[in-house]
């Protein structure tokens, strides 16, 4: 081995499974060099997930020695289950995988996309990626005591994916307005974000858009966000009743704008399927009628798709 020349060498390390490579990088230094400066700076090397196949054969000492020598060239990372992978039994005596806190001191100066699902994440942790992921541009976690501190401190933001999480409204207002977001999903989150988006001059940016209990529907946020191109919106142990009355409202105020209402909408798909018939109805676009008897499902998820912007520009900050 000591012959050949670094091109041979790396052939042959990138045929080796990833146990015999860390043995190879222990061995000496010009394998350790090779294998970080080329092999694993390979696409799947790039892009891990803590659920790979290929970390399972590896010793809890391999494991951790393989992320510190990766993380500064990963672009997507994936990390769930991370209790359950910790642990090799149900009294957590055994530790076989390294717990969250490991994975958020790493270096990740390439990182581009993380995510994280794990209910104990919280202010701090957000503010630990906020300064070892200084290029992320695609956030997803899900916590009760995410509150949205320090989120502003990721600057490269466009996407941020958070549902069932605490986020407060003033922290959705600095959010909204310091970073250049494109995508957010805040669905189930513990205070209401409506009315907070429809204030925000950043909110003009979004183009998509996940929320849940939008008043009438989310046809005032369809109409109202102008780079808006897909919203979502979930409601969950909503009445038949109360799905009615908001039919009701929606319909009068579409019937009271001097235009069509939500102006660019193409298209609507909802799990109830009476509830899409009423909805494309109100909106103009479907000629179908309502069974007499409509059905309706306490839990609603809606999702709206609108035509590009006439004369904007959707790349614009």
């Amino acid at each position: 081995m000591e012959r050949l020349n670094d091109d041979c060498v790396c052939n042959i390390l990138e045929f080796l499974p990833l146990v015999e490579q860390i043995k190879m990088a222990r061995l000496a230094q010009r394998f350790q060099e090779l294998l970080c400066l080329i092999v694993w700076r390979k696409p799947r090397y790039r892009k891990v997930s803590v659920s790979d196949s290929m970390l399972e054969p590896l010793s809890k000492e391999d494991y951790i020695y393989f992320f510190e020598l990766t993380s500064p060239a990963m672009e997507e990372l994936y990390i769930w289950n991370v209790h359950k992978k910790a642990f090799d039994s149900y009294l957590g005596r055994h530790l076989m995988r390294p717990e969250l806190a490991f994975y958020l001191r790493r270096d990740y100066s390439n990182l581009r996309e993380l995510c994280i699902a794990d209910e104990n994440m919280n202010n701090s942790m957000i503010s630990t990626i906020a300064k070892s992921c200084r290029q992320l541009r695609s956030l997803s976690v899900s916590s009760a005591y995410i509150t949205g501190k320090y989120l502003t401190g990721l600057s490269n933001l466009e996407t941020l994916v958070a549902p069932e999480c605490s986020v407060e409204l003033p922290h959705l207002t600095e959010l909204l307005e310091q970073i250049p977001l494109k995508h957010l999903d805040l669905t189930s989150n513990r205070y209401p974000v409506e009315a907070t988006i429809l204030q925000s001059e950043g909110s003009k940016r979004l183009e998509r858009l996940g929320l849940s209990d939008a008043q009438d529907y989310g046809f005032p946020l369809a109409d109202s966000l102008p780079q808006l191109n897909t919203l979502v919106v979930s409601y969950h142990k909503v009445s038949t009743q109360e799905q009615l009355a908001m039919l009701e409202t929606t319909r009068k105020r579409v019937e009271r704008a001097s235009r069509k209402f939500p102006q660019r909408l193409q298209s609507i798909l909802c799990n109830v399927v009476d509830v899409e018939v009423a909805l494309e109805q109100i909106a103009g676009l479907e000629k179908r009628h309502p069974r007499d008897t409509p059905k309706f499902n306490e839990l609603l998820k809606i999702m709206y798709f609108l035509s590009n912007p006439q004369g904007g520009d959707k790349k614009s900050p």
